[in-house]
């Protein structure tokens, strides 16, 4: 049986390969990059449906990892205008390097994973029985064929399977502006603020999350 390939090594691309191993269907999964995620201010919002399918497919520690997230007070000049509860719908905080650890965690010992990393896509072909992957090495510049039965771009935005197949992406990017910082601090609240400027001073606004 041909595995399934799949490029990208983020949190898509992995937590695929977990569910499918569940399935006892093989992956092999591409990746760029070392696969490795570093660690900065990129945050992951996750409902509670999606905490419980990756404890599900084997990321047993989706909640334990993750900072609970159920109300959100919007205050100006340091009064409370309004405060939203979230606990019928609560979300969880999540940073993305400790989810895609936690990912290649329950990989780990998984035979019907393989994990291959410093590989750069350059082409693809298709047939009727399945599909042909070409990489190159990002080190050695050494070239690979790969067989699989079906191909899963996991590449993000910029995704390369997508330019290779020619298809457009459908939307478009937001344009905004963030400053986005990481920090260990002992807040004098619990949950998550948004400070907002009033509109009168422009559309500024700043928010501490869990």
């Amino acid at each position: 049986m041909d595995p399934v390939i799949v490029v990208g090594a983020g949190p898509v691309g992995l937590a695929l390969a977990l569910a499918l191993a569940r399935h006892e269907v093989p992956t092999v999964v591409l990746d760029e990059g070392s696969g490795l995620c570093p660690e900065g201010p990129r945050s992951v919002v996750l409902g509670a449906d999606t905490t419980a399918f990756l404890t599900r497919i084997g990321y047993s520690r989706a909640v334990s990892d993750s900072a609970l997230w159920d109300s959100f007070a919007i205050w100006r000049r340091r009064q409370e205008v309004l405060r939203i509860d979230l606990t019928d719908s609560p979300t969880f905080h999540l940073p993305q390097h400790r989810l895609q650890r936690g990912l290649r965690d329950a990989l780990t010992g998984t035979p019907l994973v393989r994990l291959v990393p410093l590989n750069r896509v350059v082409e693809l072909e298709q047939d009727r029985d399945g599909v042909s992957v070409r990489t190159v090495g990002t080190q050695d510049g050494s070239t690979t064929w790969w067989r699989g039965s079906h191909l899963v771009g996991c590449d993000g935005a910029r995704s390369t399977v997508r330019k290779l197949l020619r298809i457009r992406f459908p939307g478009r990017p937001a344009v905004d502006r963030n400053a986005i910082a990481t920090v260990r601090v002992d807040l004098p609240f619990d949950g998550a603020r948004l400070h907002r400027e009033p509109p009168w001073r422009g559309d500024r606004e700043a928010s501490a999350r869990p």
